[in-house]
Parts: C-alpha cells; sequence; structure tokens
C-alpha cells in the first residue's frame, strides 16, 4: 500500500523534528538472553531506553559508594 501525501509529509516533520536528538545503542544478545532480559524489563514495567537509563543511574550509585 502507498503512502498518502499526507504521511509522507508527516514523516518529514518528524524527521526534522527528531533529527540529531538520538542515537542508536546496538547491543548482539543470543535470543535466550534477549528474551530473558526483554521479559524482566516488561516485567518491571519499563521500556528499553527507560531500562538502560536506570541502570546507569544504579551503576553510578554503587561507584560512589
Amino acid at each position: 500500500m502507498a503512502r498518502s501525501e499526507a504521511q509522507k509529509a508527516a514523516d518529514k516533520r518528524y524527521a526534522a523534528k527528531v533529527n540529531g536528538k538520538y542515537k542508536p545503542f546496538i547491543v548482539n544478545l543470543t535470543p535466550e538472553e534477549c528474551a530473558s532480559i526483554c521479559a524482566a524489563i516488561k516485567a518491571a514495567g519499563m521500556g528499553k531506553a527507560e531500562f538502560l537509563r536506570w541502570a546507569v543511574g544504579e551503576l553510578e550509585k554503587r561507584q560512589k559508594q
């Protein structure tokens, strides 16, 4: 199904809005690791980015002790 001109325009506005604001953080996991980690994150009610930010905060707290 072809995208409408309105959808294309919305895509351009979104791309302009987020351009340069984010960078991907890519990691390779085994399928088992990925499933386990994703399940734990979901069970905690968090998203992947939210979890990563939280984990870094916890690591920084431990390093200060």
